[in-house]
């Protein structure tokens, strides 16, 4: 009876510590709450600017009167958005003209980096869904998944469908277009404080 008791007794323990093996991998494997990698993703968005266009030239900057015609700065992309009201050009020596924001312009204002200086954005480009959640690594101190997601336009300013801008500002037309169809990723880790995009959202 012995023999048998330590014999059961060995068998149950062996039996706890596969099920405690169980637990651990899948805690390990457990999947990330969808709604913190949205707002991570979200945040990153909001910052990212892919829903804004850069005037071709900086404010105050002269520029030759028929400035429609110009290759260099972008005439046809300064002509829409005088159209729809962002920027208006004001007569300054030389016969040339300069532009600075309207107050329609100033509502949507956000600062853009590169030459283009100041930019105006058509709305806010958030999270829809998320399509896939893959898991580049995972260590104790560590997580790294890239995400793919469907998005969408909130707030969408009315001059963004104007026909003069999409045809001046393709990436922002296309960006648009393809909100439900055509899917982003980020990259994001975790280092135990929450996740965090790393890499610029992307096609």
């Amino acid at each position: 009876m012995k023999t048998t008791y330590k014999t059961g007794l060995v068998l149950v323990l062996a039996a706890f510590g596969l099920m405690a093996c169980g637990k651990s991998e899948d805690a390990k494997d457990a999947k990330v709450d969808q709604a913190e990698l949205i707002a991570s993703i979200n945040g990153d968005l909001s910052t990212a600017e892919h829903n804004c266009v850069a005037v071709p030239v900086r404010f105050d900057e002269p520029v030759e009167k028929d400035y429609a015609k110009l290759t260099e700065p972008n005439g046809a992309q300064l002509e829409a958005l005088v159209k729809v009201g962002l920027i208006k050009a004001d007569p300054v020596e030389g016969g040339k003209v300069s532009f600075t924001a309207t107050d329609a312009g100033k509502e949507v204002y956000s600062g853009l980096a590169g030459t283009g200086g100041p930019g105006f954005c058509a709305g806010e480009v958030t999270v829809a869904s998320i399509t896939e959640d893959k898991s580049l690594e995972e260590r104790e101190k560590l997580s790294r998944h890239v995400v793919t997601y469907q998005y969408k336009f909130e707030h969408p300013a009315a001059w963004q469908s104007d026909p003069a801008v999409r045809t001046a500002f393709p990436k922002l037309a296309e960006l648009i277009d393809q909100a439900g169809k055509q899917p982003l990723k980020s990259e994001l880790t975790n280092r135990g404080t929450g996740w965090n995009v790393v890499a610029p959202s992307s096609k």
